[in-house]
């Protein structure tokens, strides 16, 4: 019997994250390419991944496959249970954690394992797709003291919005390596971070926001699903984020996304 042929992509290998993201079908792999490069993930040679050593407690590595036709049924079935919420649900499975988009994939995952699953049933949802993978980085990063929220960077640091308004882009906080991690690449944190929250009721001009205010904020915008609430190490995230930033609330009408950036270029 031949020996199966497997693909890896690591996220943000420049910076070593033991974070990975593992493929067996070539073709399956070809239609997610774009939104995991997008995300940040670049592809790696198996080689290299059998010579890693796994470190206890760092190292994630998620299976990405077809779901098979009982995974499919579970991806699809109501759950009156978790509804509620929306498309996603994450629920207690013995000693594994199970999150689900409905319709579009499942991922089991064990935090004291390095072997997570993720099954996809369908592959057309580009949106649903995205958030999935960036709640796979939100659990595992969590671990390596790296705290993600929906938004999108700024020359002076990042803006936190929605996923919807966000467009389901994401950034990443590592205070330890001193660096933002974005869509765009990563960038070394040089000075205060300045983090914005758009009001369409302000005009002209920009306020600041208490500590206080920026701590509850920011906590209501993690890309962590966790239906218990933040745990303390995210907390305390959030704390240390928020002794090197300064928050402020922003015109919504003077926001320029980037792609108008772009169309007026």
């Amino acid at each position: 019997m031949s020996e199966k042929n497997f693909s890896y992509y690591q996220f943000r290998k420049s910076l070593g994250y033991q974070v990975y993201l593992k493929f067996e079908d070539f073709e399956f792999e070809t239609q997610v390419m774009e939104t995991i490069k997008m995300m940040g993930f670049d592809k790696v040679e198996s080689k290299n991944i059998k010579q890693v050593s796994f470190l206890r407690g760092q190292t994630k590595l998620l299976k990405v496959m077809k779901a098979t036709p009982r995974v499919a049924r579970q991806i699809s079935q109501p759950d009156m249970a978790f509804d509620k919420y929306g498309d996603e649900s994450i629920s207690n499975l013995g000693n594994y954690q199970v999150y689900r988009y409905k319709n579009v994939g499942m991922m089991i995952f064990d935090e004291s394992s390095a072997m997570w699953e993720l099954g996809l049933k369908g592959l057309h949802n580009q949106d649903a797709l995205r958030i999935i993978f960036t709640r796979f980085l939100s659990y595992a990063l969590e671990p390596l003291n790296i705290i993600g929220f929906w938004g999108v960077p700024v020359d002076e640091g990042f803006v936190v919005r929605s996923p919807i308004k966000a467009e389901f882009e994401s950034v990443f906080v590592d205070i330890n390596k001193n660096v933002i991690l974005t869509y765009d690449g990563v960038r070394e944190i040089q000075s205060e971070i300045q983090i914005l929250r758009l009001d369409e009721t302000l005009r002209d001009e920009m306020r600041i926001q208490t500590k206080e205010s920026l701590i509850s904020f920011l906590s209501m915008n993690t890309c962590s699903l966790n239906y218990t609430g933040l745990s303390f190490k995210m907390k305390s995230l959030l704390f240390d984020i928020c002794q090197v930033a300064q928050g402020y609330i922003y015109p919504e009408n003077n926001f320029k996304p980037r792609a108008d950036i772009s169309e007026a270029a």
